[in-house]
């Protein structure tokens, strides 16, 4: 999906401001805990000790009550303020003066929202440059030209100027980039190839906590079309090729959804744990859904590159257990100009 042009999501931000809501008065570190969702206790009673953590205008303190409508600042003035729990991400998978391609890990952010401001993919990329930055002698700032969900895994295209995300974000939108993903879906296919041209729009799944934004078919939503292609299959799963057209929130998971081939671990779309009977590989704990190509024109120099990430990890058992070759998947079709 491409990052709204109005939003600078590649930045993590020096500094936010809660409000209590609460009735009952609670400990500072255990109302950022649960704000913040860090993970860590000590993360964020560190953070206090450091001073970076204002209440009401004054320095707070761990054991500080919190109460209705206190105001609570917490600065993040570097992006080492909070270490990151995930492993470091890999080598690019490719990389030139302007871009750079990297191989995202599942179950992690690419960029700080909500109640996530560390640990995300842009914040390791920007820590990992400014050390190179500071011993070249250079300025380069990663700014994502694209995002993936949390569970998705897979290939993701950095620029390295304004400028250049400028150019990749224009070819993404007008349909000038192409994409390919390795989906694992629930049930096994009966087509080898299918299309689904079904308009989409986004709404708030308010069984989720904190509301959590969801898309949906919908006649009065964005034209929204994927195409299929069947790879092999297993016992009671199907490996696919998907080719989205057009770039909405959730597409391949919705249309896949609505043919009745939810991807697995998918639960925000049909697929349940309950219904895997398969003895092997287990039930996973995402959806396995991959980034696998994409293909475009390089923004400077026009010349047409493909580039792939293996499926590895969790996909691995599901491609050997249906027999697909990655050598085997075709690549994308070129781009036009």
């Amino acid at each position: 999906m491409v990052l709204p042009s109005e939003f600078e999501l590649s930045v993590t931000p020096e500094e936010i401001v809660l409000r209590a809501r609460g009735q009952r008065r609670e400990r500072l570190d255990l109302y950022l805990l649960r704000r913040l969702r860090w993970g860590s206790r000590t993360k964020v009673q560190r953070l206090i000790q450091l001073g970076r953590v204002l209440v009401n205008g004054g320095p707070g303190k761990c054991a500080q009550r919190i109460a209705r409508g206190d105001e609570v600042r917490v600065r993040l003035l570097t992006s080492t303020a909070i270490r990151s729990e995930h492993p470091p991400l890999s080598a690019p998978l490719w990389e030139d003066p302007y871009l750079l391609a990297i191989a995202k890990p599942p179950h992690r952010l690419v960029h700080p929202t909500g109640r996530t401001i560390a640990g995300t993919v842009i914040d390791e990329l920007h820590s990992r440059y400014q050390e190179l930055n500071l011993r070249g002698g250079r300025e380069v700032i990663p700014r994502l030209c694209h995002r993936l969900d949390r569970d998705t895994s897979g290939l993701l295209l950095v620029a390295k100027t304004i400028e250049i995300r400028r150019r990749v974000q224009e070819a993404f939108e007008g349909d000038r980039v192409r994409k390919g993903y390795i989906a694992i879906v629930e049930g096994e296919a009966r087509e080898r190839a299918f299309e689904v041209d079904a308009a989409i729009s986004a709404h708030f799944d308010l069984r989720r906590p904190h509301s959590h934004r969801l898309a949906r078919l919908d006649e009065s939503g964005k034209a929204s079309k994927t195409r299929f292609f069947v790879l092999g299959c297993g016992a009671g799963f199907s490996v696919v090729h998907c080719l989205p057209i057009t770039g909405r929130q959730n597409q391949i998971r919705v249309h896949l959804a609505s043919v009745g081939l939810p991807i697995l671990g998918d639960t925000g779309f049909g697929s349940a744990e309950e219904k895997w009977t398969a003895p092997a590989p287990a039930y996973p704990d995402r959806a396995l859904l991959h980034s696998y190509q994409l293909r475009f024109r390089h923004p400077l120099w026009g010349t047409e590159r493909e580039l792939r990430c293996p499926a590895i990890g969790d996909l691995r058992p599901f491609l050997m257990a249906a027999g697909v070759m990655e050598s085997e998947i075709p690549p994308l079709l070129r781009v036009g100009r």
